[in-house]
């Protein structure tokens, strides 16, 4: 049991011993890193991906309770940024659940446990409401751009793809909690408590925060299939710039071919044999050329300036 409860989970993890007498629950509290001060936590939400996530461990009896702040480790999206960093959330908690425990008179050692878990609960909803605020950031970033052409850039999908990860983690750390049938009421809390309203108030604030990161994950499906999109038409629109430059050198190459070939023929032609000749034909090419040049940008032009009257 002590070394369940002094080792530091990837992950939350829940364990019974003499048939549930005894359990051990793992939980976090998750924060923004700026929020870190100290010994404690300041009330800030900056909308980011980054996320320092601080795992609790709660070791309870019917009469006794063990606690364990681990270190806390912070992400940004799926990837590690900095581990080893010092519990801040601890003094906020123990001073809520004090006040809260007299209010509520609780039966044993599992219902203080349970306060506890709820306060760490308390710190799931304003993250994932950082994740959304971070996802309307990139969207008015490119929506409300200047340039109304503007594609996303590498570091508008860096970001995206950080949300995402964000997200997983999260949710990683979530589902142990949310044990199903927990709100059906019988012994399946995350410790032996007597006050079920307590632990569908938890139950309450995964579930929920879970939901909300449903969402956010639809609307960042809708987010990737736009860059998608953008980078398939950014694409569409190199080959056909690359396309039209085709068209405008293949008369540099074209009509000399016609006209050095007419002039090859085996007949009579204008200036033939005579030095003049000479510089008809090289004439005639200049002229023919930058006349077809002229015609097909002149045309390209025109197809261009109708795709913008079109476009919204």
């Amino acid at each position: 049991m002590l070394d369940d409860l002094l080792c530091r989970d990837d992950i939350p993890e829940n364990r019974r011993w003499h048939g549930g007498l005894v359990r051990l629950a793992s939980s976090f509290a998750v924060y923004a890193p700026e929020a870190h001060d100290g010994d404690g936590l300041r009330s800030v939400f900056p909308a980011s991906a980054d996320a320092v996530y601080e795992p609790v461990e709660f070791l309870a009896g019917r009469d006794w309770l063990l606690t364990r702040w681990h270190d806390a480790c912070h992400y940004r999206g799926a990837t590690l940024i900095e581990d080893g960093i010092q519990p801040a959330s601890r003094e906020g908690l123990r001073e809520a659940v004090a006040k809260r425990w007299v209010e509520k008179r609780g039966a044993n050692a599992g219902d203080l446990g349970v306060l506890a878990m709820h306060e760490l609960a308390l710190t799931y909803a304003p993250t994932h409401h950082r994740f959304h605020m971070a996802l309307e950031e990139w969207e008015l970033n490119l929506y409300g751009a200047d340039d109304p052409a503007r594609w996303s850039s590498e570091k508008d999908e860096r970001r995206l793809r950080d949300l995402w990860g964000a997200c997983a983690r999260l949710r990683d750390w979530l589902n142990p909690l949310h044990i199903p049938g927990l709100q059906l009421g019988g012994d399946k809390a995350w410790l032996p408590a007597t006050d079920q309203d307590e632990v569908k108030a938890v139950d309450d604030g995964v579930a929920e925060a879970l939901k909300e990161l449903a969402r956010l994950g639809d609307r960042l499906r809708s987010s990737f299939q736009l860059v998608h999109i953008q980078k398939s038409e950014e694409q569409r629109e190199r080959n056909a710039r690359l396309q039209r430059r085709i068209e405008i050198l293949a008369p540099v190459f074209v009509v000399p071919t016609l006209i050095v070939g007419f002039y090859g023929a085996n007949t009579w032609v204008p200036g033939e044999h005579k030095q003049w000749g000479f510089w008809v034909m090289v004439g005639v090419i200049v002229v023919l050329t930058c006349i077809t040049a002229s015609v097909l940008w002149a045309s390209n032009r025109r197809h261009r300036e109708a795709l913008h009257r079109q476009s919204p």
